[in-house]
């Protein structure tokens, strides 16, 4: 055999081991990223998942992280997450865990039941989320009104004013054919983003989930006003409240949670 052969056999050999060798260590490196990097769900930056809204894919990413740092209930899929609501606040960054999700029905615990109010027999004082904990007052009629009323069975009149009687959740608002619309003051004039989103990317598909569809389109241009607010409260609750209004006007306003979970 040649000598020019052999030289060409050799070189051959040699570039086709060292292309062996290269794709077996992107094999392995494959196999190491997928053992020490998993996907995992967190907050957008400059995004904050507040509780019981509807979560949207802008509030979202998905990302590769140290298997390591990934907590054990964290969410690995966006269709996990989009859609459903979170029961506490979550801040950009965080992986959004499956204990924080909720399905959105805020059932009675035991003790409570669920009652629903007619909205024009309540005042509310602030925007109103389903899922915000609220205080519940009665600002009382004139004295003159009152004149001839006897002293209320559930609640005791310390103010000659106002009287609180009591804190709860709200848990669900509803239109007039009893669907949920989250929100009972929606904010319909849209920022200077959204109205630069509309007029460069308008034409842009955009998919959307039917929660996140339904809450943008109330968010946008509600279709529907809130008719009822519904609460879970236990029957002395129920008879304070039904006692009230009698006596005055029920006022409703928002709590504010501290990121501890307090609230003040």
């Amino acid at each position: 055999m040649k000598k020019r052969t052999l030289i060409i056999i050799s070189l051959i050999s040699f570039l086709l081991a060292l292309f062996s060798f290269y794709a077996a260590t992107r094999y392995i490196d494959s196999l190491a990223h997928e053992k020490l990097f998993a996907p995992v769900v967190k907050v957008a930056d400059g995004r904050e998942i507040q509780p019981f809204e509807p979560i949207t894919t802008e509030d979202v990413v998905l990302v590769n992280e140290e298997a390591d740092e990934i907590l054990p209930d964290a969410v690995t899929s966006l269709e996990g997450v989009v859609g459903k609501r979170s029961v506490q606040p979550i801040f950009a960054g965080e992986q959004v865990l499956k204990q924080k999700l909720d399905d959105g029905h805020l059932l009675p615990e035991k003790g409570k039941a669920r009652y629903e109010f007619p909205i024009t027999d309540m005042m509310p004082v602030t925007e109103l989320r389903k899922g915000d904990y609220v205080k519940v007052w009665v600002r009382y009629r004139s004295p003159t009104e009152l004149a001839n009323m006897p002293p209320p069975s559930y609640f005791t009149r310390t103010n000659a004013s106002a009287e609180l009687l009591f804190e709860s959740q709200l848990a669900t608002v509803k239109d007039n054919n009893g669907i949920e619309i989250y929100t009972i003051k929606p904010s319909v004039i849209p920022d200077g983003r959204q109205i630069g989103d509309t007029l460069f990317h308008g034409s842009e598909a955009r998919k959307y989930t039917d929660a996140e569809r339904r809450y943008r389109d109330y968010r946008a241009q509600p279709s529907s006003l809130p008719a009822y607010l519904g609460f879970n409260l236990t029957d002395q609750q129920y008879r304070m409240l039904s006692e009230a209004m009698q006596y005055g006007t029920i006022q409703i306003g928002h709590i504010m949670v501290s990121k501890e979970g307090g609230t003040s």
